[in-house]
């Protein structure tokens, strides 16, 4: 008789510039078997990217912090970790800067506050989606699917 082997738990990179999120939401993610890093700042992210061996999975980060944007810090995550997945939150979803660099692009974003399920549904259809840079955060694609489907919309 075989036993199935358990899937690897994923590892999951969460910043934010407050602390209190960092706990509830590592609470929220260890509670459903998910490795968790933490980082209260993108520098401090970007280091456990470069540093670690783990695979990361999935960076869950917040759009507005002080010492670089979400998007941004995702764009340099991808250029260490290409097959890094991304999901974006944010307490201030009215916001230009959530709008234009997140909302507008359809990247994934999960608003704040959110509840444990909310949170865990959505880290869950993030990780089922293909491997890909496109998938993942979509700033180069978004702008590729886009022109695709204007080209579509055009051809007889």
């Amino acid at each position: 008789m075989q036993v199935a082997k358990q899937p690897k738990p994923k590892t999951i990179l969460v910043v934010d510039d407050d602390v209190s999120v960092l706990t509830v939401v590592k609470c929220m993610l260890e509670c459903a078997d998910y490795t968790v890093l933490l980082a209260n700042n993108a520098i401090a992210a970007l280091r456990i990217a470069k540093d670690i061996e783990t695979a990361i999975d999935l960076l869950i980060t917040d759009v507005i912090m002080p010492d670089l944007q979400g998007p941004d810090l995702a764009e340099r995550m991808l250029t260490l970790r290409p097959e890094l997945k991304v999901l974006f939150m944010s307490g201030f979803a009215d916001s230009d800067v959530v709008r234009i660099r997140v909302l507008d692009r359809n990247l994934g974003f999960l608003p704040k506050p959110f509840a444990p399920d909310g949170l865990l549904e959505t880290v869950e259809r993030i990780l089922a989606m293909p491997t890909a840079r496109t998938m993942a955060a979509g700033f180069e694609t978004v702008r590729v699917l886009e022109q695709e489907v204007l080209l579509r919309h055009r051809t007889p």
